[in-house]
């Protein structure tokens, strides 16, 4: 596969910070939700943090490190499938990025 359009490079980079501070609200919003829900069960809520933070982190690895224009495809795809780049995020980018990022989506569904 070819390397993301400079364009799209640039457009991509300058969505991450965004993308990444919503998917980290995601996980804050959960990690809430598991500590007021506690009730006294506060071993239980530690081992669910854990669990959750311990997921949630591959997560994160997966969809922002080593962020470059040869991984920036499948990093997209990965926002997208993710829900934290809409379709009309998408449209900001080129043809052949849409459907890079559509291709991959669609494989990764059908796996």
């Amino acid at each position: 596969m070819r390397t993301i359009p400079e364009k799209d490079w640039k457009q991509m980079r300058s969505l991450k910070a965004r993308v990444l501070d919503d998917a980290c609200a995601r996980i804050l919003t959960r990690v809430e939700s598991i500590v007021q829900k506690r009730e006294g069960r506060n071993h239980e809520a530690y081992l669910a943090l854990w669990d959750l933070l311990h997921k949630e982190d591959d997560k994160i690895a997966a969809m922002f490190d080593d962020l470059k224009r040869s991984t920036a495809f499948f990093k997209l795809a990965a926002w997208q499938s993710h829900g934290l780049v809409s379709d009309s995020d998408l449209a900001l980018f080129t043809e052949e990025t849409q459907g890079a990022v559509k291709a991959i989506n669609k494989y990764a569904r059908e796996r």
